[in-house]
């Protein structure tokens, strides 16, 4: 089965003690295990002023070069040419994003990154609602929400339409 990943707002605005943590567990499990994929995806969440979160919720947040700067901890991994920018919650809604799982015939996308809660949950839903196999890696996301909402997160998406790993 050709298996692509998604590696999800790995950005400064994010930046903490435990995040820093995880991008670098990211790190280490995307130079251990790249070869499995036909092809890896980096995002970042770019608020502006035609997303939802500005015009509903008055959110200007991610909106700075600073923010949307991929972690130290992972950058060595990126170069400009593969990070999508979006201001969705989900990465799916991508165009470019759905031409590539079409194109390399993907069957399945592993997820990692933040927030579990909202833009990994939203991208594993969209997923799963359009034919492909979500899978969660819990310890290589997290979710920076002050409720404590990454693992209430994983149980919702392991119910509904994911793998959680």
């Amino acid at each position: 089965m050709k298996k692509a990943l998604f590696v999800i707002d790995v950005q400064n605005v994010f930046k903490n003690k435990k995040t820093k943590s995880v991008a670098r567990k990211i790190n280490s499990y995307i130079e251990k295990n790249k070869n499995k994929y036909a092809f890896i995806i980096f995002t970042v969440f770019k608020n502006n002023s035609k997303s939802s979160l500005w015009n509903i919720f008055n959110y200007k947040g991610c909106s700075k070069n600073k923010d949307i700067k991929v972690m130290n901890e992972i950058s060595d991994l990126v170069n400009s040419s593969e990070i999508i920018f979006r201001n969705t919650y989900s990465l799916f809604k991508s165009p470019k994003v759905q031409k590539e799982l079409k194109k390399n015939n993907i069957k399945q996308v592993d997820i990692c990154g933040f927030d579990t809660d909202c833009c990994i949950l939203s991208t594993a839903y969209d997923l799963f609602d359009s034919g492909y196999k979500p899978v969660i890696f819990k310890n290589l996301c997290f979710s920076t929400s002050k409720g404590k909402l990454h693992k209430p997160a994983l149980k919702i998406i392991e119910r509904n339409c994911g793998l959680i790993k």
